[in-house]
């Protein structure tokens, strides 16, 4: 009897072994590649997948996690149980910041999807008559930054009291523009019957538009300039983990900037 239960002691202490020796965490301090769970939205990602090969390569193995729904990536982060995403631009982070009070801090920057001004009779803003017809996306976030765009190119005023989130109530029109809110996904079809028309960059891509080609004004993707501008993050406690600052180096190279541009068809600006 004293033989067994030595025996089952000494495989208990061996598997104990081996399950410690391929426990990784992310400051890199154990044997074996350290391991970087990063959440995405979507199904699959030609840039993450070629950054976790070159990850690789320095013993770095990045595990992509897709989520269906936009505020699931931050409420994972923020219980551990994933180590950063890649998903959003700096206004969505501070919303949910501020609704859900996470500990959460961006650490790099990575591409622009641009909203565009699109057009199928004029080539020109200059050409857009008074009273025209104008199309906008109807949710919150993407109808603010619509009448922010439609601001800098002088066709209305918004009252800078209404911040970055602005909607029709916060705006002057001189011009008596017609001002329609439309679904995202509805909008391109607008374009047979309205000058201009707001969109968004997937949504364009989706409906056959080059962004970088076919808007006759697109949103300038310039690092720190632009709230809209998609970002990395982490926990704020792990916003200086030297591998996660790695994470963000590989992902600035002029590599990735290439599959980016090929990927996207230009519905996409990097902007490092």
């Amino acid at each position: 009897m004293k033989r067994i239960i030595t025996l089952v002691l000494a495989i208990s202490i061996f598997l104990v072994g081996c399950s410690s020796g391929n426990t990784n965490s992310p400051d890199g301090n154990d044997e074996g590649p350290t391991v970087v769970r990063v959440g995405l939205t979507g199904s699959d990602s030609k840039t993450w997948n070629h950054i976790a090969e070159e990850a690789a390569k320095e013993d770095i193995k990045i595990e992509l996690v897709f989520f269906d729904s936009y505020p699931l990536p931050n409420a994972a982060l923020d219980s551990g149980e994933i180590e950063m995403n890649a998903f959003q631009h700096h206004i969505y982070l501070n919303q949910e910041v501020e609704q859900h009070g996470y500990e959460l801090s961006v650490i790099g920057e990575t591409v622009l999807a641009p909203l565009g001004i699109y057009s199928k009779q004029i080539t020109s803003i200059d050409q857009l008559e008074d009273g025209a017809k104008i199309v906008i996306p109807d949710d919150v976030t993407n109808g603010g930054r619509a009448l922010l765009l439609l601001q800098e190119n002088g066709l209305i005023t918004v009252d800078p009291s209404a911040g970055e989130l602005p909607s029709l109530k916060d705006i002057e029109n001189p011009r008596n523009f017609e001002i329609i809110e439309l679904a995202a996904t509805n909008i391109p079809a607008s374009l047979e019957e309205v000058p201009i028309a707001l969109i968004n960059s997937g949504v364009a891509r989706d409906a056959g538009f080059i962004p970088s080609e076919d808007a006759i004004i697109l949103e300038e993707g310039k690092s720190g300039e632009n709230k809209y501008v998609n970002i990395i993050v982490v926990r704020t406690e792990d916003k200086d983990n030297e591998v996660y600052n790695r994470i963000v180096e590989l992902y600035h190279t002029d590599e990735v900037k290439e599959i980016i541009a090929e990927d996207s068809k230009g519905s996409s600006i990097p902007v490092w």
